[in-house]
């Protein structure tokens, strides 16, 4: 895993800019890992105090796992680099790179908020996008793990040209970067309900199997 400065290929050139969220971004990374995180926790818990059936436990060590997969996405190391010919952000296997030259614009929104929020609204997420001549994202950083200062620096040592937003929708950003804004972060409330369905049916699938597999065995 791509955690390191050191672990960038020379292919790329030398570092000149390496990034680091700021301690005061692990708030909302917690946030949005408490849900894999409860998980986990559920899991675990009717390991040890149902013991299920020998299938059951490995559905349940499964289901641990990918809660701490998914715990691990918002919480491990990041890393932006900037290299004299390259835009370099760290992922589970080596760096999603693209070529500075493609890069004709960096967009950046220190509060993006809710579609349908008012201006008067302060709650948001800070994003950041990097802009083709064409308007495709080639490379986009996401609020839940990187902090606005850090995305503003990043931002202008890039050298592209810098389009800031204090606060916006994802459809006022849409308006002249139509291909900006990936659908998940358009339409969070049906991105939320699936989530959120999809937690709900696991920890009553969980429950189900541990009592099941607990009657099984008692009778």
């Amino acid at each position: 895993m791509a955690e390191t400065v050191r672990q960038v290929p020379q292919k790329y050139g030398v570092p000149e800019h390496v990034f680091h969220p700021r301690l005061g971004s692990y708030g909302r990374r917690l946030a949005a890992s408490a849900a894999p995180l409860l998980l986990v926790v559920l899991a675990v818990g009717a390991i040890f105090y149902r013991r299920p059936a020998g299938p059951v436990t490995g559905v349940l060590a499964l289901t641990a796992l990918a809660g701490l997969v998914g715990a691990y996405v918002n919480l491990r190391p990041a890393l932006a680099v900037l290299t004299p010919g390259f835009v370099l952000v760290s992922r589970w296997v080596g760096f999603h790179a693209v070529a500075r030259e493609r890069i004709t614009q960096v967009v950046t929104v220190e509060k993006l908020l809710a579609p349908r929020s008012g201006s008067g609204r302060s709650r948001g997420r800070p994003y950041l996008w990097f802009v083709t001549a064409s308007g495709r994202r080639a490379l986009g950083l996401d609020g839940t793990v990187w902090d606005a200062r850090t995305l503003d620096e990043l931002a202008r040592a890039s050298g592209a040209q810098h389009v800031n937003f204090r606060q916006a929708t994802p459809a006022q950003v849409s308006e002249n970067w139509r291909r900006l804004v990936p659908w998940h972060v358009r339409h969070p409330r049906l991105r939320y309900a699936a989530s959120s369905l999809a937690l709900l049916t696991v920890i009553a699938l969980l429950g189900w199997w541990a009592l099941a597999s607990t009657a099984g065995s008692v009778g």
